[in-house]
């Protein structure tokens, strides 16, 4: 269940939560993409895989969703659906789906990476919780004429 919250917009922050921390990446994931695009109808048609190093929760939170971020331009696609298969310090493991950033509709401003966390991640008795500061380009997201 994605369960997340926009609770400012420069730069885009929110509260995003998880029942476990596998399910806190994957809804991370979900913010940063829902940031730039309107991920409706967006079916996972393509998948990539996606892993990432880091020493902490916090860093491999960030370097999780920096990896979505570099794998979706890479490949031209704008992924609306995120599986987190391990995760443990020093690397986190799963995949990403979606489909060409063609038949995506844009809105708002293209993250670019990861601003900061407040607080790192917070373990409350319904799970795990962090706020995720984006970094955005500041022109919003052109769309690209499908082919």
């Amino acid at each position: 269940m994605t369960r997340l919250r926009r609770i400012a917009s420069d730069p885009p922050t929110y509260i995003v939560e998880g029942t476990t921390r596998e399910e806190l990446f994957e809804n991370a994931g979900f913010a940063a993409f829902s940031e730039g695009w309107r991920l409706g109808g967006v079916a996972p048609t393509y998948s990539r895989p996606v892993v990432a190093p880091g020493d902490s929760y916090e860093e491999l939170l960030t370097n999780w969703v920096e990896e979505l971020l570099f794998v979706a331009e890479q490949s031209g696609l704008v992924w609306a659906y995120f599986v987190v298969d391990r995760l443990e310090e020093g690397g986190v493991q799963g995949s990403a789906s979606g489909m060409p950033v063609s038949f995506v509709v844009p809105r708002g401003h293209r993250v670019t990476g990861v601003a900061g966390l407040g607080g790192g991640l917070v373990a409350v008795p319904d799970g795990w919780w962090v706020e995720l500061r984006l970094a955005v380009d500041p022109l919003p997201v052109a769309h690209p004429q499908k082919s």
